[in-house]
């Protein structure tokens, strides 16, 4: 991870636990849904979790994705460095989107060369899940999470 201007980039940076799967089978998920879409979210309540993401899965199926709990409120921006599927990220906080962008794999090996996918304001929770999962979800949609 890198710290950018008095704020925080969380990098899916670390080393692969599962490269080719959706997630660990023994991993905690939670269910998050918007606008009628459902997505099975593994956790990353750590640092450790955070920093490691989705980073080199080479598969992610429609519906499943990983959120990311800050435990409080941040502005920090997500970077793709070692991520090698495009994603959609959803930023959330009091239970709304507080924003929405699709962010594509940083070639290289050069963490400061790729770019920063900031907010659109503070959040609590960020969700990935596959490229353009997130398309029709716009700022204000209310979201769900629950373990069910």
């Amino acid at each position: 991870m890198t710290a950018g201007t008095a704020v925080f980039v969380v990098a899916c940076d670390g080393t692969a636990s599962s490269g080719d799967a959706a997630g660990p089978a023994a991993e905690p998920t939670i269910t998050v849904r918007v606008r009628g879409l459902t997505v099975e979210a593994e956790v990353a309540d750590s640092d450790a979790e955070r920093s490691e993401g989705l980073m080199f899965r080479t598969h992610l199926p429609p519906g499943r994705g990983m959120i990311f709990d800050f435990g409080g409120e941040t502005t920090s921006g997500f970077y793709m460095y070692r991520t090698v599927l495009p994603l959609s990220i959803m930023f959330v906080r009091d239970g709304r989107v507080v924003g929405v962008r699709e962010m594509t794999p940083c070639p290289g090996d050069d963490p400061s060369a790729c770019p920063v996918y900031y907010p659109d304001g503070v959040y609590t929770h960020a969700v990935e899940a596959p490229a353009h999962t997130f398309a029709g979800v716009v700022v204000g949609d209310p979201v769900a999470m629950g373990s069910d």
